[in-house]
């Protein structure tokens, strides 16, 4: 293996002037080749627009629409799920630097994503964890808390449901092949966005009924521009998307293939998450040249990230204690970095002149649900078995260790971002019983979580004189939930969750080392389980014909408690409990306490012929017994994830026989004080400000002749604040930006 330069020039696309008209004849084929039967007659309408905005759909569960999706216009997963109550973005805006922030959790291994089914999750150091194309996605369903015994191991904060675009939702009534073309542009970086789609569906009364769909998506932009009109440094977008969906029905089953990839490359910082990116200093500059001297501050960066997918699904008419699914999955995230071949550093604490990092996961779900009645009472008894494997390989070049034997030549592991593999088998039963009114969910799980680490290359970091030791190790045990519901009336619901669940350390906390001469130099392979009781209550009200005829109102609020015991941090500050002698081989992270953490979230939702609103408001706190630095310590510490309190309104007017909606947008978000004093960086964020941004948006949807046109209009942060979210670690927000889209169906 050998050092590779980065290219000088990223050639990444074809120029933009041929994109535009390769995709419009991506889109144009299959419109050209339908039928003249089959073809949509030019005065056919589509339906006319409406904003649901994000709403409540079920206790402790909210849901972004694809009309909210196509109102927001975000360039990330994370920046959809930021005006959701109780999620915040954790992180910069740079599109690789963004994660997510649930309740309070704002580890990767604590919030659970999945896109089709398919776990998804990158935990490299400083990095995102989610690179999905906005585009493609049809719906994301945020399930706050832990509350449901069909997932375990971790996701104490919640689990996000992404699920793609379907060939019926694209379709139209009558429709057998269609197409759409669709571009964009972002004021604020210049942004250019050209999506085109194919879809279609078998005949009617055809023996193997069949849906298919396949898009693209390209992203190109400089860099973005704070409210000052300072340049965010290496924050530009070059990205390119695509998704391959079939569904067959199989008689009474259906079967669901999708394939969902992208890739992107760019020059970007080693931590996505960080704001300014120091500027070269004079000397520098007089010595390497601007660009070069820029280009050493920074490296190159290849991404790719796939999803494959296979659901089947078989639910006999007649059977109702037959209704099984299968799941297959395997995704992947990977990381290539360079730096320019004029670095003489070995950057060895920020992964070297090279680094290499990808993340694997291999998923197997069988399940069943049978629907019965026992006496008075109406059934749905559900269970499960699981099967998943997570493999993580990791590798950098140290280039001024090549002669070093002990470092492997320079060739190595990141002692801090180590290779290894989990293997979870899992099984799970859960039975909602109902009764009048009521319903009583009970669930019963168990996981069994096998570790195994990857021996490093290089010596030093592979001494068993120094505790390291990459052996196997297993957790397991038992997670139980119960929830209650009661429909006082028929306006009226009130519920409540309780559950005990765990999580087993991941591989970076198991097997991360420092070298003999550190002060916790060894493996951490006696960690305990981190173990949280979750609890969450609340009720639900929704009624039509409110204000005026056909109109309907919803409101949901929800309190939630969090109790996290044996948390897993790294040992720093006071290393062993004050009075008792300190060990010789120091594991590098230990179990903490634990912490709380506990909120208030209400959710409003209206809807009228001519009118729509919503409303939500969040507050969280929390605290750790003792700090991250002294467990034994006598005053709490608060916690640092703790989001901010946020208000996001929304109000709106449509304009049915005009196909045209549009409104106001207003984000509220108080200033975040309560923060630890005496935590060690990069832990601790500084305090925030309070801040409020607004927005405009419009959608018009055309009729008549034009019924295949579609225009969105919408301006972000109208008035320019400057602004620094908590979440943000003190990074700038993106000043004013005018995003402009037109859609047009072929």
């Amino acid at each position: 293996m050998h050092s590779v330069a980065p290219p000088r020039v990223p050639a990444l696309v074809p120029p933009r002037s041929s994109l535009i008209p390769l995709l419009a004849a991506l889109a144009l084929a299959p419109a050209q080749a339908a039928s003249p039967a089959a073809a949509p007659t030019a005065e056919a309408e589509l339906p006319a627009v409406t904003v649901f905005g994000v709403r409540s759909v079920a206790p402790g569960q909210t849901r972004i629409t694809p009309d909210e999706i196509e109102r927001q216009q975000a360039l990330t997963v994370q920046q959809l799920l930021d005006n959701v109550p109780g999620v915040d973005l954790n992180g910069s805006w740079r599109p690789g630097g963004q994660s997510l922030n649930i309740w309070g959790f704002g580890d990767v291994e604590d919030i659970r994503v999945t896109l089709d089914g398919a776990n998804k999750g990158f935990e490299k150091y400083r990095q995102g964890s989610i690179f999905i194309e906005p585009e493609l996605i049809k719906r994301i369903t945020v399930d706050k808390g832990a509350h449901s015994v069909r997932y375990g191991n971790g996701g104490f904060g919640g689990t996000v449901r992404i699920d793609s675009k379907d060939a019926a939702d694209l379709l139209r009534a009558g429709e057998r092949v269609g197409g759409l073309v669709k571009l964009g542009h972002a004021s604020n970086d210049r942004q250019r966005i050209a999506s085109g789609s194919v879809f279609a569906r078998a005949e009617d009364g055809s023996a193997l009924p069949w849906e298919f769909l396949a898009a693209l998506t390209a992203r190109d932009s400089d860099n973005q521009r704070r409210a000052d009109g300072s340049v965010y440094e290496f924050s530009a977008t070059h990205s390119r998307s695509a998704l391959l969906k079939l569904s067959l029905a199989l008689g009474e089953s259906r079967l669901t293939l999708s394939h969902l990839e992208g890739r992107s490359k760019a020059w970007a910082p080693f931590a996505a998450k960080r704001d300014e990116v120091p500027a070269p200093t004079p000397a520098e500059i007089a010595r390497y040249g601007e660009r070069e001297a820029w280009l050493r501050k920074v490296l190159w960066r290849d991404q790719r990230d796939r999803t494959d997918a296979l659901s089947w699904e078989y639910a006999p008419a007649g059977q109702s204690l037959l209704e099984l699914r299968l799941h297959l999955s395997q995704s992947s995230s990977r990381q290539d970095d360079s730096r320019p071949d004029s670095i003489s550093s070995d950057f060895a604490s920020s992964l070297g002149k090279q680094s290499h990092a990808s993340y694997r996961d291999r998923q197997f779900e069988l399940s069943n649900t049978a629907r019965f009645a026992l006496g008075p009472t109406r059934h749905a008894l559900a269970a499960g078995l699981q099967a998943q494997q997570h493999t993580r390989d990791t590798l950098m070049l140290l280039h001024t260790r090549t002669q070093d034997p002990s470092y492997n030549h320079g060739w190595m592991q990141p002692y801090y971002m180590p290779s290894g593999t989990q293997r979870s088998q899992s099984a799970w039963l859960e039975d909602e019983i109902r009764w009048r009114e009521f319903s009583l969910t009970p669930g019963l799980r168990h996981d069994q979580v096998r570790s195994v680490g990857q021996p490093n290359l290089a010596p030093r970091y592979n001494d068993p004189r120094a505790g390291h030791d990459y052996s196997a190790v297993t957790h397991s045990g038992w997670s139980y939930h119960l929830a209650l519901a009661w429909r006082a009336s028929s306006r009226l619901q009130f519920f409540a969750d309780a559950g005990r669940s765990w999580r087993a350390p991941v591989i970076d906390e198991i097997y991360e080392v420092q070298s003999a001469a550190a002060s916790a130099p060894a493996t951490s392979r006696g960690l305990r389980r981190e173990r949280l009781t979750a609890l969450r209550g609340g009720l639900k009200y929704e009624r039509g014909d409110w204000l005026s005829s056909g109109d309907a109102f919803a409101a949901t609020l929800t309190g939630f408690r969090n109790l996290v015991h044996d948390n897993i941090h790294k040992r720093f500050g006071i290393m062993v409990e004050p009075g008792t002698p300190r060990p010789p081989l120091l594991p590098f992270y230990r179990n903490l306490p634990g912490y709380r953490s506990e909120g208030l979230e209400l959710e409003t939702h209206y809807e009228a012929r001519r009118l729509f609103a919503s409303a939500s408001l969040a507050w969280m706190d929390g605290e750790h017994r003792g700090s991250l630095r002294d467990p034994w310590a006598a005053r709490n510490q608060p916690l640092i994830d703790i989001g901010a309190p946020k208000a996001v309104l929304v109000l709106g007017g449509k304009w049915p026989a005009l196909g045209l909606a549009a409104g106001w947008q207003g984000k509220f978000v108080a200033a975040q004080r309560h923060v630890p004093d005496d935590e060690i960086v990069p832990y601790a964020l500084p305090p925030s400000k309070g801040y409020a941004l607004h927005g405009l948006f419009a959608q018009w949807q055309g009729q008549g002749r034009l019924a295949g046109t579609r225009v969105g209009l919408s301006v972000d942060n109208l008035f320019n604040r400057a602004v620094q979210p908590y979440l943000a670690e003190a990074v700038y927000a993106p000043g004013r930006n005018l995003k402009l889209t037109l859609s047009q169906r072929l």
